[in-house]
């Protein structure tokens, strides 16, 4: 305990770099609790280094804690607007599926849809019309398992 009380400044340098290491390498940034409380570790160290706190426990306890606060307080609104996607950002999927036509093998409607195997895929076929079996439809749109189909006008 006399070799932490005489390094402490080191002692919370290291803990702090310990503390980042995990919430970057181990935990790839998703918990942010580590990653402010070794950053305020930090903080404390070079606050304590450069003699603008006093090298106790105590005072490493009160920086630590108003350290943790102040750069959650800063950090969290960035990460916030890092997560948040705008509708901008949504890309249409692009498909040689698009623009597929093919004939009905059942009758479909919005509460009942049809199931459709193409390429050894059973796709659910979502429309907002009823339509009946053997019309003509084509491919509008699609998503993970579903095709979205209109009846296809004649050319």
């Amino acid at each position: 305990m006399e070799f932490l009380a005489t390094y402490l400044t080191e002692a919370l340098a290291v803990l702090g770099i310990v503390l980042l290491a995990i919430e970057v390498g181990v935990l790839g940034v998703s918990t942010l609790v580590l990653l402010f409380a070794g950053i305020a570790l930090l903080l404390t160290s070079v606050s304590m280094y450069f003699g603008w706190i006093p090298d106790t426990w105590k005072w490493a306890l009160i920086a630590t804690t108003g350290y943790t606060v102040l750069t959650g307080l800063i950090l969290w609104p960035i990460f916030k607007r890092i997560q948040r996607t705008s509708a901008s950002d949504y890309k249409a999927v692009k498909s040689d599926l698009i623009g597929h036509s093919f004939y009905l093998p059942e009758d479909t409607s919005v509460q009942q849809p049809a199931n459709y195997r193409f390429s050894g895929v059973d796709w659910k076929l979502i429309s907002q019309d009823d339509l009946s079996k053997g019309t003509l439809v084509e491919v509008v749109d699609l998503q993970v398992g579903q095709l979205f189909i209109r009846a296809k006008e004649s050319d």
